[in-house]
C-alpha cells in the first residue's frame, strides 16, 4: 500500500466516523458529541425547515428533538470524494430516519420514517475532519399510527440510552 493509499484511507474513516457520530448524537441526545461533528463556523440547512450557522442549528436540533420520545438513524455507506491537497471532501450519505412521536389527544403514536441524504462538504483543519456545510434533503416520508402493542417477542422501549 503506498502512502497515499493510507492517507485516503485514514481520511476515509475519519469521516466515515464523524457522520457515525453525529447519528448517535442525535438518536442518544449527546449535544456536546453533535457540536463536535460540525466546525464552530459551520452552517447547517435542515431542508426548507431552517438554515443557519452551527449553533442557531443546533439550538433548533435540540428543540425539535425535546418534542419526540426517540428517533433512529440508518446510515448506508457514505460517498466520499477527497481533495487531500485542499483538506476538502465532498461526501454524501442516504439515511433512513425514524421518529417517534408522544401520544396525540386520542392516545395515537405517530411514527414517521423519512428517507434522507445528507449531503456534507467536510475541512480537515489542524489534522482533523468536521462538517462545514450539511445539507439535510429529504426524498420521502411516511408516518403511521403504531400499533398498541408490537408482535411478540419483541417490545420497543423508545430509551435514548449511550
Amino acid at each position: 500500500m503506498h502512502e497515499s493509499d493510507h492517507e485516503i484511507l485514514m481520511a476515509e474513516r475519519a469521516i466515515g466516523r464523524v457522520i457515525l457520530a453525529y447519528a448517535r448524537a442525535v438518536d442518544t441526545l449527546d449535544y456536546a458529541r453533535l457540536r463536535e461533528c460540525f466546525h464552530p463556523d459551520a452552517i447547517i440547512h435542515y431542508g426548507t425547515i431552517f438554515s443557519g450557522p452551527r449553533d442557531e442549528a443546533l439550538a433548533w436540533l435540540e428543540e425539535s428533538l425535546s418534542r419526540l420520545q426517540t428517533t433512529m438513524h440508518d446510515f448506508g455507506v457514505p460517498w466520499i470524494e477527497l481533495d487531500l491537497e485542499q483538506g476538502r471532501a465532498h461526501c454524501e450519505t442516504y439515511a433512513t430516519n425514524a421518529a417517534r412521536y408522544p401520544a396525540n389527544a386520542k392516545g395515537e403514536v405517530v411514527l414517521n420514517v423519512t428517507g434522507t441524504r445528507y449531503i456534507d462538504t467536510f475541512e480537515r483543519r489542524d489534522g482533523e475532519w468536521r462538517i462545514l456545510e450539511r445539507r439535510n434533503v429529504s426524498s420521502w416520508a411516511h408516518n403511521s399510527i403504531e400499533t398498541p402493542t408490537p408482535p411478540p417477542p419483541f417490545k420497543t422501549g423508545g430509551a435514548r440510552v449511550r
